[in-house]
């Protein structure tokens, strides 16, 4: 009985874990399938982590209560805490579409179904990639591993609530941060443009640079993303690198 406990909550850690961390959270993996993944993973994580387990007292109903809770929470907060990586990618080309000229051009992500910038899907699917061609979901694996050895004895009642809160409005802050600095240079990009039709329409005021303002941002700003995209890539694996930190950071806080 004690072994198909402890496989229920790597199971359930699993499945909090799988809810919001990148590549596997993806809306369109079927929910039984993620069910599937997580219950398999479990299965073959088990004897490796037989030995770092400890059992709770299950003689009730509140025992198993705590069982379930806890390693749900565990790994929603994982989950949550890489997520947020993604989420800091996705608003900065936000800031990039919308600096580009294509405020008013969104379209409807099928995926999270929602308007978004028609760069969003992009920068998306290139941090996927480099999400998965980095090898990061292995480094998530090891984490989730190194989860058990941090705090495979933590109770329910001993959750540094506050500190954990304090944790996640520190990285939510840090969000928005990553996201300026990767939009920083077409920031800069811009409105060096923006300055020189601006000279350019008190020079010649007789040309409707108004005319031509729309189309050069566009092309300018596609242009940098084109020769920006391999330190956009490195900066993407170093931004997830700090993932796997922030991760460590959160168990040990807990």
């Amino acid at each position: 009985l004690l072994s198909y406990l402890n496989i229920l909550g790597i199971f359930l850690r699993l499945l909090g874990f799988f809810m919001l961390v990148p590549g596997f959270s993806h809306r369109t993996i079927p929910p039984m399938v993620k069910l599937l993944l997580a219950l398999v993973v479990a299965l073959a994580l088990y004897p490796l982590l037989a030995a770092r387990l400890e059992s709770l007292p299950l003689e009730s109903l509140s025992g198993l209560v705590t069982l379930v809770l806890r390693e749900t929470i565990l790994g929603f907060l994982m989950g949550f805490v890489a997520y947020l990586t993604f989420e800091a990618i996705h608003l900065a080309a936000q800031f990039i579409g919308f600096q580009m000229g294509f405020g008013a051009a969104g379209l409807v992500d099928p995926v999270n179904h929602s308007q978004v910038s028609v760069l969003v899907p992009l920068t998306g699917w290139v941090a996927l990639m480099v999400f998965f061609l980095t090898d990061m979901h292995h480094n998530l694996l090891v984490l989730f591993v190194r989860s058990f050895e941090i705090t495979h004895s933590i109770e329910l009642q001993s959750f540094s609530t506050l500190a954990v809160a304090k944790l996640l409005i520190q990285k939510t802050g840090e969000l928005f941060i990553v996201a300026v600095k990767i939009a920083a240079p077409y920031t800069f990009l811009v409105l060096a443009t923006n300055a020189a039709v601006g000279i350019l329409s008190r020079l010649l005021p007789q040309m409707q640079m108004l005319l031509f303002v729309f189309p050069v941002t566009i092309f300018l700003g596609i242009c940098g993303l084109y020769l920006l995209a391999p330190d956009l890539i490195d900066y993407f694996q170093g931004v997830m690198d700090q993932m796997g930190q922030d991760v460590i950071l959160l168990l040990r806080t807990i």
